[in-house]
């Protein structure tokens, strides 16, 4: 039967959803997935991992415990989705444990660099209810050293549990009884990555690391220890992840999508990072006069979403995406263009940046470069350099805005130069958002003139967007943060 004829879980997911917002490969995934109590989704990015989850995980009782793992800066999404797309409430987990989590909770969702210290959280309020996890970007799980020998007083050998992720994450995948496993690179370096993971969506049924990579790797003694690097029984292992994989390629989700969606990404407090000397900075602002305080309120944000942005541009060009960060300072684009360039550094892949500081022929070079470019990698600039009347990005995957424009007219320029004449790929562009910032401000500003264009004008794109930055389903719970910020006294 397939699941969205099911009466029971129907109910549990928007009706818009299922009226033709699905695209054929979700539905297939949705009805090959739902019974499974392992299997991964090994789909490209954007492809729409996140609601190919939800749905996965709305099909059992609301008795059942659900768990996400995922990144840090990408929690609030969750949740801001799951809101959106089904009628589940997520509970995040911030920080490192400490607190008992609610027992109405019915879904969790919590870093993977913190389960060491929620697991026994975890554990209590699970008790002996069924649980179900989603390993979002299961590729971080692919640490294999769980375990140690050691030798007890009378001679025997045993194996411990280490204090490491891997450990926690393999023995709370023994606890649960569905898993979902997402990522849009299994395999990050080696083959060898693969046994990790495929252990904590199938626990105890794929042998040992050792015996694995024996099989599957041709693993032999080298001059360092064991040599994982090569690979065997190619065919056996193909049919093996046939069974527990389903894989959207980018060329079958391109097919799918249209050529321009919208997401939100909301940043909580305990997912930022906290700038050193800020709050010397802004009292040195603040003696200079409102603009110099305002600027380096903006320069906070900014400088907060910063390791965020660049660990998932990083990840979406290890996809081999074409990627596009717009910001709206100088200062945060050369910051920016350095941390990305790091990270890209490590995965052999491109990196360009610019801004007005740059001449109109090195910024049109540039441009050129990253369009001629086959193959994954990140452009960096400011959205009053690139954002208007600038031919070539329209080549590009996934967008960021790491700083909000101000105007209607700009943020319509700006991605304007992704969904274009020549644009032959869907593109994916993300708001990013701290929260408690002087971002939640720009943003109900920027939101407020968006709803007078789609009022006056009836611009269905102002419209859009203007969803987009309240959050559709979630506007009254952003709307209350910025209102107590704007009552702040500061902010007066």
């Amino acid at each position: 039967m397939k699941p969205w004829n099911d009466k029971q879980i129907a109910k549990r997911v928007k009706p818009w959803v299922l009226d033709g917002y699905l695209t054929d490969y979700q539905k297939e995934a949705w009805t090959w997935s739902i019974d499974r109590d392992g299997a991964f989704l090994w789909w490209a990015c954007g492809a729409g991992k996140t609601l190919g989850a939800l749905l996965w995980l709305v099909s059992k009782p609301r008795s059942e415990r659900k768990v996400i793992i995922t990144r840090a800066a990408t929690k609030s999404q969750w949740k801001m989705q799951a809101s959106q797309y089904t009628d589940m409430q997520i509970h995040i987990l911030d920080g490192q444990g400490g607190v008992a989590i609610p027992d109405e909770a019915e879904c969790v969702v919590l870093s993977w660099e913190t389960l060491m210290h929620w697991y026994p959280y975890i554990t209590a309020w699970q008790g002996n209810y069924p649980m179900a996890l989603v390993w979002d970007e299961i590729h971080k799980g692919k640490a294999w050293r769980r375990k140690e020998k050691y030798i007890t007083y009378d001679g025997q050998t045993k194996w411990m549990w280490l204090e490491n992720r891997a450990a926690y994450a393999a023995k709370l995948s023994k606890r649960a009884t569905r898993r979902l496993g997402l990522t849009a690179t299994p395999i990050r370096d080696r083959r060898a990555d693969l046994w990790a993971q495929l252990d904590l969506i199938q626990p105890d049924k794929h042998g040992t690391n050792w015996h694995w990579v024996h099989k599957y790797c041709a693993a032999k003694q080298g001059t360092y220890g064991l040599d994982t690097t090569g690979v065997s029984n190619c065919t056996q292992l193909k049919q093996m992840l046939n069974r527990v994989a389903h894989v959207v390629p980018y060329k079958e989700m391109a097919k799918a999508l249209p050529p321009k969606r919208r997401q939100l990404l909301y940043l909580s407090a305990h997912e930022q990072t906290k700038p050193a000397r800020m709050r010397t900075i802004l009292k040195e602002a603040a003696r200079r006069g409102p603009q110099h305080l305002f600027e380096a309120r903006l320069m906070e944000a900014a400088t907060r979403k910063r390791t965020n942005i660049a660990t998932l541009v990083a990840d979406c060009v290890e996809a081999k995406q074409k990627v596009t960060v717009f910001t709206g300072r100088r200062q945060d684009c050369e910051a920016l263009a350095k941390t990305i360039k790091i990270k890209l550094d490590r995965l052999g892949e491109p990196c360009w940046s610019a801004h007005g500081g740059s001449s109109v022929k090195e910024r049109a070079q540039l441009v050129q470069e990253y369009a001629a470019h086959d193959g994954g990698g990140a452009f960096i600039g400011t959205t009053d350099a690139f954002g208007e009347a600038i031919d070539g990005l329209q080549c590009t995957d996934s967008v960021f805005f790491a700083l909000l424009p101000w105007t209607p007219g700009q943020v319509t320029q700006a991605e304007g130069r992704f969904s274009r004449h020549g644009s032959d790929r869907p593109v994916l562009i993300t708001y990013v958002i701290a929260e408690d910032t002087v971002d939640e401000h720009v943003a109900d500003v920027l939101l407020s003139k968006l709803e007078i264009v789609e009022q006056t004008l009836g611009d269905e794109e102002a419209g859009s967007l203007a969803n987009t930055l309240a959050g559709q389903d979630n506007e009254e719970e952003i709307m209350d943060s910025i209102l107590s910020l704007a009552e702040d006294s500061e902010w007066s």
